[in-house]
C-alpha cells in the first residue's frame, strides 16, 4: 500500500505565529513484508519574516540566513507539493506521519497564507496513535515515551539525523513499517 509520509520543520509550535521552513515528502509502498521508497522531495521555503523560536531553530539546526540561500518563496512551495501529488498520483493516497496534527497544521497555515488549494488527501495515519495503541494493547512497553526518538530505538532506527523534513520522514516510514509487523 502506498503512503505518503509528510512531516515539516518550523520557526517555532504555533501554526497561527510562525512560519513552515520545510517540507520532507516520501511516497513509500509498505506491507508486512516489504518497504521500498518511490518517491522524495524536500521543499526548503524562505523566511522573510515573522516570529522565530530559538529553541525551534536549535532544535531543528536550521540557519535562517544559509536556509534563505537556497529557498524558495512559500506560493512556490505550495505549487510544488501539488506538483508532487500531481506526478504520482497521489489524490488518494494516505498521508502519514509521527504527531501528524502538528505538521498538518503547519501545511494547512501555509497553503491558506498564499491561497493555494491543496492536493493532500484527506485521510491520515498516526505513527503516535499507533504506538499508543500498542502501548495500551501491552505490545510494547506502556512506560515508554511516545516521541518519534524513543519509538525508533525501541525499533533500532537510527536516529541520528533527526529533526530535518526528510529525514524524519525516513525515520517514520521505517517505524510504520517496523508497527505493520507487530499490529496483524
Amino acid at each position: 500500500m502506498k503512503r505518503l509520509v509528510i512531516d515539516t520543520e518550523t520557526t517555532g509550535l504555533s501554526p497561527r505565529h510562525n512560519r513552515t521552513l520545510t517540507v520532507g515528502m516520501l511516497l513509500v509502498d509498505v506491507e508486512k513484508e516489504f518497504f521500498n521508497i518511490l518517491d522524495s522531495n524536500h521543499i526548503f521555503i524562505r523566511h522573510n519574516k515573522g516570529k522565530v523560536s530559538s529553541s525551534a531553530m536549535k532544535v531543528n539546526k536550521i540557519n535562517i540566513e544559509e536556509h534563505n540561500k537556497t529557498a524558495i518563496e512559500e506560493d512556490e512551495a505550495c505549487e510544488e507539493i501539488n506538483q508532487f501529488i500531481d506526478k504520482n498520483i497521489l489524490h488518494d493516497t494516505t498521508l502519514l506521519g509521527h504527531n501528524f496534527h502538528f505538521d498538518k497544521g503547519f501545511l494547512n497555515a501555509l497553503f491558506d497564507k498564499v491561497g493555494v488549494i491543496p492536493k493532500l488527501h484527506d485521510s491520515h495515519e498516526d505513527t503516535m496513535r499507533i504506538w499508543r495503541g500498542l502501548k495500551r494493547d501491552g505490545r510494547v512497553p506502556f512506560e515508554l515515551r511516545s516521541t518519534l526518538g524513543t519509538v525508533a530505538n525501541y525499533f533500532n532506527i537510527d536516529y541520528r539525523k533527526a529533526h530535518d523534513a526528510l529525514a524524519d520522514c525516513n525515520i517514520t516510514a521505517k517505524v510504520y513499517w517496523e508497527m505493520l509487523k507487530i499490529c496483524n
